[in-house]
């Protein structure tokens, strides 16, 4: 189930523009900015459907990263906010349900590495087919 739902997230995020890279966790080294990264965080069900055993409510952050600007950084957090806010999913073996952003923090830069990020959160509920 977790591959599944990774993989139908995963689809969905990195098709959404050619310029910039979406990765699972963690970047490479060698990764050119800006690019997103994304992972579950956790699978604690919301406890308001009748069969808990047929439903998945999952969250998965999803962190966008570039050293151009502010500016830069939160257009690249627009676009995937464009794609994800109510997005449908392709997932084997379950229908989508609803995937909402629960969060959107505000821009953060980190003075060592000279990068901008924005972290964003997704729930995404799955019903078992």
């Amino acid at each position: 189930m977790l591959s599944a739902v990774n993989v139908g997230f995963y689809n969905k995020l990195a098709t959404w523009s050619a310029t910039y890279k979406t990765y699972q966790v963690k970047a490479p080294q060698s990764a050119t900015l800006p690019y997103v990264t994304f992972g579950m965080e956790t699978d604690v069900p919301m406890g308001t459907f009748a069969s808990q055993v047929a439903m998945e409510s999952l969250t998965y952050w999803v962190n966008c990263f570039s050293s151009t600007s502010a500016a830069n950084v939160a257009s690249v957090a627009d676009d995937v906010m464009g794609v994800m806010d109510d997005a449908s999913l392709t997932v084997t073996g379950y229908t989508n349900m609803k995937t909402v952003r629960e969060f959107m923090g505000t821009v953060i830069w980190d003075s060592e590495v000279n990068i901008y990020q924005v972290p964003l959160r997704y729930r995404v509920w799955l019903d078992k087919t």
